[in-house]
């Protein structure tokens, strides 16, 4: 197999089919582009006799049928006219039924810390016919050249010499090339967008000045291509969705065989750390461990102390104390999800002493007194906590080197000795006595089924954060409707307790799907990830008294108003047997804070990030380097300026990229050793909605 050649080199091959495969997987559209400078004649050879199906072209070099195929004016004029299909986001994905419409245009304004289109080198894709997919390989092709990515149908904009004589080389006069060169210009508009919405388009609606805008979604074709390269070359975590017809999805998906990668990255919630307070409670009893060893062999905290010990061989001092400092917040992170159980339990018990008498007459252990002691006491366990932690390290192979280690005891007792003398919350935050009043409504146990684990067409994981918005704003419309009032939940914080992905398809409905839309039928299967999942809501809530005391005298109201759907998934209360008061209101932050900090370790925090990036490189750097965060939809960039189409749901409509940013999975030890004050300044999302663009961010 030929792999990692220059075309030069490639050219010189002499095996017919050998060179021909390796020709063919440097010309897809999902590779590198080739660097064909100097050699355009030979090139031109290969995107003519691309046109043709595979099975009809024995070698791609053969300047013969290249020539033949120039001669060709029909094949000619069939490859000049899919010219007008290229595009630079494609509308006919994933609903291969959108028809007859195109979207070129540049790409959507710039912002830090969201990937999108504006990102990524601009390249343009195609969508059309199926049958005439190979057709537009000749002008849409691209490839490296003089320094600069582009294709065929943009160099005959202005046709450089060395590509005017490749052209003569087979066999085509100076008034043909000019004639040629005019009409695929021709083709080939600064921007184009569709008069009206297709019917099988995707609509939202999101706020715009004073009322609503219709949204449709598009895919960027440069940056769907750029987390095509990134994953083949194994840079992230994908997965894939599966097309079966793909060469009418368009170029991209066909150079791949229909099978579309996606980054994957689902929440960090920890399925096999969840128990009850009870079966914690019991285990203590008996004398067995409920310390999360699992935590202290994860490749995370194996990293971190390699790195803190062999930070001093570094050469520059700054180097040094930006390795000691990276990897003491990670060890202190994960030696807080290793004692995240113990802090559970003593929230649990600090809420309901009675808890207590269960441990009575139980086996007396270390953990029973990181339970039981009082926080002033929990000092005079540092030794032998220090102990049991380089205990549990060498009884895993890939930790023993790293217990007792001379150069790793110290950092480890400072961690531990900060951790013990934050464990208990209740002492931290009752000092905040001068809080101000709030109103905030925790939705505890929310279950959502068959929800969009797509959030964007680029990312799997973390449902889109604009999914929870838009819940909320109907939840919002909904309270407001029956109460009479004007209430506003202006922001919230997202915990995920459980997270699943579903296996298999599910099958669409029937409908009025035919040309005429008359005929009931059921559509094509459209490949998604899905999930079931199930969550706590913080919501801040503000609105005038009289609105707000309405709460109080009708509490009814927020449950009867609770919306029903979300993300595209069924969403119900939890269960009555597990909670019946899955919906509170409160009035200050300490109460509330001291309940959320008694939520599961297993679970999660999806928070707002600092981290600004301008590349997808970058982003995949930080995803590499920090395993606690996850790519997700932040919002939309506009692409134009709103204006009327015909089947809007609005009265301005508008075609827009998924933006996709970067959040942070924070467990809830984290949120309790953090604080009162960092959990309200850094944990609420809000909507940031602009001209342009439409964005989550922290409050």
């Amino acid at each position: 197999m030929v792999t990692n050649l220059t075309f030069r080199q490639l050219l010189d091959v002499e095996e017919v089919s050998e060179r021909t495969t390796a020709l063919r997987s440097a010309f897809a559209a999902y590779s590198e582009p080739m660097d064909v400078s100097g050699n355009e004649t030979s090139a031109l050879s290969v995107l003519l006799n691309l046109t043709y199906p595979k099975s009809d072209v024995k070698d791609l070099l053969d300047q013969s049928l290249a020539r033949a195929t120039l001669e060709d004016k029909e094949h000619i004029d069939s490859c000049v006219n899919e010219v007008q299909w290229l595009h630079s986001h494609n509308l006919k994905y994933p609903d291969i039924r959108v028809s007859k419409q195109r979207l070129k245009t540049k790409p959507p304004i710039a912002k830090y810390g969201v990937i999108s289109g504006a990102n990524c080198l601009p390249v343009l894709g195609w969508s059309h016919d199926s049958g005439k997919v190979n057709l537009i390989k000749l002008f849409g092709t691209y490839f490296f050249w003089q320094g600069r990515v582009c294709c065929l149908a943009e160099l005959t904009q202005d046709l450089p010499k060395p590509w005017e004589k490749a052209f003569k080389d087979h066999g085509m006069q100076s008034k043909q090339i000019l004639e040629l060169c005019y009409r695929v210009s021709h083709f080939l508009p600064g921007s184009a967008f569709p008069d009206a919405v297709d019917r099988h388009s995707v609509q939202v609606r999101m706020p715009y000045r004073d009322g609503y805008l219709a949204i449709t979604p598009v895919v960027s074709h440069s940056l769907q291509l750029e987390i095509q390269k990134a994953a083949l070359s194994k840079q992230v975590r994908s997965t894939n969705i599966i097309f079966t017809r793909p060469a009418s999805v368009g170029d991209l998906a066909a150079s791949l065989g229909g099978s579309i990668k996606v980054l994957n990255y689902p929440p960090r919630v920890n399925q096999t750390a969840s128990s009850s307070v009870d079966t914690l409670l019991e285990r203590v009893y008996r004398g067995e461990t409920i310390l999360s060893l699992r935590t202290l062999s994860q490749q995370r905290f194996r990293k971190a102390l390699e790195l803190l010990r062999t930070s001093r061989f570094a050469v520059a001092l700054k180097q040094r104390r930006h390795q000691r400092v990276t990897s003491l917040r990670q060890i202190r992170a994960s030696l807080a999800e290793w004692i995240a159980p113990i802090a559970e339990l003593r929230a649990a018990i600090e809420e309901n002493p009675q808890l207590l008498y269960k441990l009575d007459s139980g086996e007396f252990t270390l953990e029973r007194q990181l339970v039981t002691l009082p926080a002033v006491e929990l000092s005079e366990l540092l030794k032998p906590l220090l102990k049991l932690l380089n205990s549990c390290l060498s009884n895993h192979p890939e930790t023993a080197q790293y217990a007792f280690h001379q150069q790793l005891m110290l950092p480890l007792k400072s961690q531990l000795k900060w951790l013990l003398s934050n464990l208990c919350a209740d002492e931290r935050i009752s000092q905040s006595d001068n809080e101000r009043p709030q109103c905030y409504l925790h939705l505890k146990g929310i279950r959502v089924h068959e929800a969009q684990a797509l959030s964007t067409p680029y990312c799997a994981g973390v449902p889109s954060l604009t999914a929870v918005w838009g819940m909320l704003h109907r939840y919002q419309r909904q309270l407001n409707g029956i109460l009479g009032t004007r209430i506003r939940l202006t922001s919230f914080a997202w915990y995920v307790r459980s997270f699943s992905y579903l296996e298999g398809k599910r099958l669409p409905e029937f409908g009025m799907h035919g040309h005429k839309q008359s005929e009931f039928r059921r559509p094509g299967i459209i490949d998604h990830r899905y999930c079931d999942f199930s969550f706590d809501l913080v919501v801040h809530l503000d609105g005038f008294d009289d609105d707000l005391n309405a709460l109080d005298t009708q509490p009814e109201a927020l449950k009867a108003s609770f919306p029903t759907t979300f993300a595209g998934g069924v969403m119900h209360p939890p269960e009555l047997s597990t909670t019946a008061e899955w919906c509170s209101l409160y009035q200050g932050e300490l109460e509330l804070y001291s309940k959320l900090c008694g939520l599961p370790h297993s679970g999660t925090w999806i928070m707002p990030t600092k981290y600004k990036f301008s590349e997808l490189s970058e982003l995949i750097g930080l995803l590499s380097s920090d395993p606690s965060l996850c790519p997700t939809m932040l919002g939309y960039l506009l692409l134009g300026a709103p204006q009327s189409r015909s089947n809007s749901q609005e009265a301005l409509h508008c075609y827009a990229e998924a933006g996709v940013g970067v959040v942070q999975c924070t467990n809830t030890s984290e949120i309790r050793l953090q604080g009162l004050k960092n959990f309200f300044k850094r944990a609420f999302w809000m909507l940031d909605a602009q001209e342009q663009f439409m964005l989550m961010k922290r409050i």
